[in-house]
């Protein structure tokens, strides 16, 4: 299945410099804007995690537009943080880049690092694709003395695929592929343009397919040796989500995460084909979306819900239909660029918007791809590291069971994310005086675990989930079609027309019905 032609959606502006500052302590934004962006303060969350539904204010109260005000706050929280980081200033000058991510810091201590260029004479890359970063895990033997908390991964490794957004670049997308190739993918980040001659740089689908070709043949050398070519997922932002989207029902993509780019499931995707009566490839989707405008600072209120506030319903419904998981969730206080990472100037706003993106992208493909269980034309199980059956079924399902409880859980898991954010923060002057570090030593990156994972779901949209986790201990496949009950199953609910309400994993969470 061949891809041609450019996908457009929604845009990514140039980032704009944002105004140096002398330093201040690490984080006044309590007290110089009085609003704890951490925690919804409007409904808030019951012990057991969970909301009343009828607790939010009503549109056009004082209680509404004070929520409303602080939604606009907390989205420009981050470009406040940014214009006291000193480090801004050099950051500006490099149109995306997070000047604490950049990759040869930590190549051969994170993870191993490769720039690929294959438009450039003389250089070997990805035949078709402008220019490419990849990210492999530490393999053993390899990264010397590794950071506490990570860890060194056999290969062969599952494989994510990144597309980025218009007008944006592959250094965008480094604060998901470096944490992926941490958590033991091969994250090979594409730029749809060569990054020095690009302009405007656009995405190409059918970079994806250059990339699988590449790594299925002999001239990929050790990364096709290193590739699991069974596991592979396709991730995207805005006309990169498009791009990941197109490829929904293809055989060689096992699961599609869509950052802010819309929602679609195909009729090709996990559907009957009318002229063999087979059933065609199921390609789960999450679905990823932001609550507010185009980039921070922002400034337009809201009076009331937006009309498209359901705007997930339809795919919550057509992916369920079908068997298939699904999230379609709308984070808070959010905007389109804050999917391009912490290193897009000013224009980017959560400071807890990374980490958030990358637990639930992270558990996402941990359910789908690192917890899948590979099974052959003739129904047996690949296995792999010298596994025997039962062991392969035991190791996947034990990923697989992990993801889920993080995907269901209300709050941020211990040891998930936080370990993997490396990125601009807070500047701490004090910490940056002891450590003797005069570039980084001043660093410190936002975090998330224990905190209420539904406090970052948007009050304006609902967000639905359906996700299962397999039974592969029972001898199930885990596949669509497979008709083994999964082992557990959890879902927000959608339209409920007896009582006419909506599920809404902000009020629940992604609870579990089963068992």
């Amino acid at each position: 299945m061949k891809h041609r032609g450019l996908v457009v959606l929604a845009i990514t502006a140039f980032a704009l410099p944002a105004a140096s500052a002398p330093a201040v302590p690490i984080d006044l934004w309590p007290t110089t804007h009085g609003i704890d962006c951490a925690n919804e303060l409007f409904n808030p969350i019951r012990p057991d995690g969970t909301r009343d539904a009828n607790g939010d204010p009503t549109p056009g109260s004082p209680e509404w537009a004070e929520r409303d005000r602080q939604r606009l706050e907390c989205d420009n929280q981050r470009d406040w943080d940014r214009r006291y980081h000193p480090h801004q200033t050099v950051n500006s000058g490099r149109y995306g880049e997070d000047w604490y991510r950049q990759p040869v810091r930590f190549d051969g201590n994170r993870w191993r690092y490769t720039y690929m260029a294959a438009d450039v004479p003389g250089a070997t890359g990805i035949p078709g694709v402008p220019a490419a970063e990849i990210y492999r895990p530490c393999a053993p033997g390899t990264c010397g003395t590794m950071p506490a908390g990570l860890q060194r991964f056999e290969p062969p490794y599952p494989v994510v695929v990144i597309f980025h957004g218009f007008i944006a670049q592959m250094t965008h997308h480094r604060f998901n592929g470096q944490v992926f190739a941490e958590a033991g993918y091969m994250a090979i980040v594409v730029n749809g343009t060569h990054p020095l001659t690009g302009a405007p740089n656009v995405q190409e689908a059918g970079n994806g397919d250059e990339v699988l070709d590449w790594l299925a043949s002999p001239a990929s050398g050790v990364f096709g040796q290193e590739a699991d070519l069974d596991r592979v997922a396709f991730t995207g932002h805005s006309m990169g989500a498009a791009a990941a989207l197109s490829y929904q029902g293809d055989p060689r993509v096992h699961a599609i995460i869509a950052w802010d780019g819309g929602d679609s499931i195909a009729d090709n995707n996990c559907t009957v084909d009318p002229e063999t009566n087979e059933l065609r490839p199921c390609t789960p989707i999450m679905y990823q979306r932001t609550d507010g405008a185009f980039s921070a600072p922002q400034a337009t209120t809201r009076t009331d819900y937006p009309e498209s506030r359901n705007r997930g319903l339809a795919t919550y419904d057509a992916h369920r239909a079908r068997g298939m998981d699904v999230f379609h969730v709308t984070f808070r206080a959010t905007n389109h660029i804050d999917w391009n990472g912490n290193g897009v100037g000013s224009l980017a706003g959560s400071r807890l918007a990374e980490p958030t993106i990358n637990y639930y992208s992270l558990a996402w493909l941990d359910r789908h791809i690192r917890g899948k269980l590979v099974v052959d034309e003739s129904g047996d199980v690949v296995t792999s590291g010298g596994l025997d059956e039962p062991e392969e079924r035991a190791f996947r399902q034990a990923i697989a069971q992990s993801a889920y409880d993080r995907l269901i859980a209300k709050k941020f898991v211990a040891g998930s994310i936080d370990t993997h954010n490396i990125s601009q923060g807070f500047y701490d002057p004090v910490q940056h005086a002891r450590s003797g570090d005069p570039l980084y030593g001043g660093n410190v990156p936002y975090t998330v675990e224990g905190l209420w994972t539904t406090d970052r779901f948007s009050p304006e949209f609902r967000s639905f989930c359906y996700v299962t986790v397999p039974n592969y201990l029972g001898g199930g496949s885990g596949k669509t079609g497979d008709h083994v009950p999964a082992a557990a199953l959890a879902d927000s609910g959608g339209f409920d027309e007896q009582t006419e309400t909506y599920g809404d994993m902000r009020l629940t969470g992604c609870p579990q019905i089963r068992p």
